[in-house]
């Protein structure tokens, strides 16, 4: 008998503790629903019972302010408590797939970075999340999570509790993959949007360097989000336009919600207990249905580890095995966000790309063994005064790319370290480091292969 296989991923952006006062609660629901209660934290109760509230509204209100939505992990303390537990084995056990393995998280880890207020006391900083994630999966040898891309763009007001939609206002989201380079050497294969959100810009700089996509919502508008203007008619997260199936497609130049020719390949997430656009009985079975049919799929769903997760997750892995009673040739499989498009795009198992690297005097030339994934290798340096610099290349031919640090772009007494990485077609990753003038040596290079890694989480 054929083997049909549900990959199960859950993608978790991954943004650390958040704090919200009453105060501020209330003020969410003024800009929301459009009212204008008076912003006192004695209110709250009284809104979690619908009084005062337009019987139009009160539903949603009340679903809002809920204890359910409001269940924040508001130190690290508090997060700690919850990945102590979920990061265990026997709490991983409690939910494993048909091959007898553990459940695994996806952690799509955001840098708070370049605000200048903090209301809602996020982890800013650089690495403020990232090195608390890879310490602690260390610490419980979750070896076969993996960490991606999470970004927000930098908001108009610089205040940290709020985004945009843009990657063009300012040049943080090259600051953090820099960074995240040559401080970590580790770059990403796969990208969870802020806000659920991509625009042109966006959708154009992931096709450079970012082969897999979690970012697709495609579904109805609902009548519940039509009425919340910060999320209503494509607010935020507007995927009204692209594919409402549990398939991956790739995007259009111009319309990254349309099935187009772009190679970049973006998968659906649902959200996991969220008052837009979430995962629901209906959709799971939609993924098996499809999965019976002779197509396997990807069951994609995120939600944020700012929020306890326990009870949702419970929820979601309870009704996955009650639909599973009525696909019984179906199996499933926990698999991280790469591997899961590898495998259903019948993408082949490769070595990553292999990138050599040699010095003409103060040229630089990068050839690679076998095609990359875009255009170019993602190219930066460190400074000695530490700022980090994103930069193009120049291209020679498919395979070989060039650089020249003089007196028009910055010369050696000048650099720390230079940083190269590549995905290729299988989503296999290639990051090196190197000081000017010499070639990255074994402890500053790092491959990652879809199918075993190599050299395991990034240190």
């Amino acid at each position: 008998m054929t083997t049909k296989t549900l990959y199960l991923v859950h993608c978790v952006d991954t943004e650390g503790p958040l704090y919200e006062s009453p105060q501020a609660t209330i003020k969410r629901v003024n800009n929301t629903f459009g009212l204008d209660l008076p912003v006192e934290s004695e209110l709250l109760p009284d809104l979690k019972k619908g009084i005062g509230v337009p019987a139009s509204l009160k539903a949603a209100v009340m679903d809002f302010v809920s204890d359910l939505r409001l269940n924040y992990n508001r130190t690290w303390d508090e997060v700690d408590r919850m990945l102590d537990e979920i990061l265990s084995p026997d709490w991983r056990q409690q939910y494993r797939d048909d091959l007898g393995q553990g459940y695994l998280f996806n952690w799509f880890v955001l840098d708070h970075v370049g605000f200048r207020t903090n209301p809602r006391r996020r982890a800013l900083g650089y690495h403020g999340v990232y090195e608390h994630y890879v310490d602690k999966l260390r610490e419980h040898r979750c070896d076969r999570d993996r960490i991606y891309w999470h970004f927000h763009p930098v908001s108009f007001c610089y205040e940290a509790h709020k985004t945009s939609n843009n990657f063009s206002f300012t040049d943080e989201h090259l600051q953090v993959l820099s960074r995240r380079l040559i401080d970590h050497l580790d770059f990403p294969a796969a990208f969870r949007p802020g806000s659920h959100t991509e625009r042109p810009d966006i959708n154009l700089f992931l096709e450079m360097w970012i082969p897999f996509d979690y970012g697709n919502q495609g579904m109805a508008q609902s009548r519940t989000e039509k009425m919340q203007r910060d999320i209503a008619d494509g607010r935020y997260g507007d995927w009204r336009r692209a594919t409402d199936q549990w398939e991956t497609y790739h995007p259009d130049f111009y319309d990254y919600q349309k099935k187009g020719a772009m190679k970049r390949y973006v998968a659906r997430a649902l959200n996991l207990e969220s008052r837009v656009r979430p995962i629901t009985t209906a959709e799971i079975e939609k993924a098996f249905q499809r999965t019976d049919s002779g197509r396997d799929t990807i069951l994609a769903i995120t939600n944020h580890d700012e929020r306890e997760m326990r009870p949702a997750t419970d929820w979601y892995m309870t009704a996955v095995r009650d639909i599973q009673q009525r696909f019984p040739t179906v199996q499933l499989v926990h698999t991280d966000a790469v591997d899961a498009i590898r495998k259903t795009e019948g993408l082949s198992v490769e070595q990553p790309a292999r990138l050599d690297f040699l010095w003409e005097g103060s040229r630089l030339v990068i050839k690679a063994d076998k095609a990359i994934w875009g255009p170019q290798p993602y190219f930066c340096f460190a400074t000695r005064d530490r700022r980090y610099l994103h930069e193009n290349l120049d291209r020679q031919d498919d395979l070989q790319w060039s650089f020249v640090f003089d007196t028009d772009t910055l010369e050696f007494d000048q650099l720390e370290w230079i940083g190269v990485a590549t995905n290729d077609d299988r989503g296999n990753t290639s990051v090196y480091r190197m000081q000017p003038g010499a070639v990255p040596s074994k402890t500053d290079t790092r491959y990652r292969n879809t199918a075993s890694e190599s050299g395991g989480q990034p240190t």
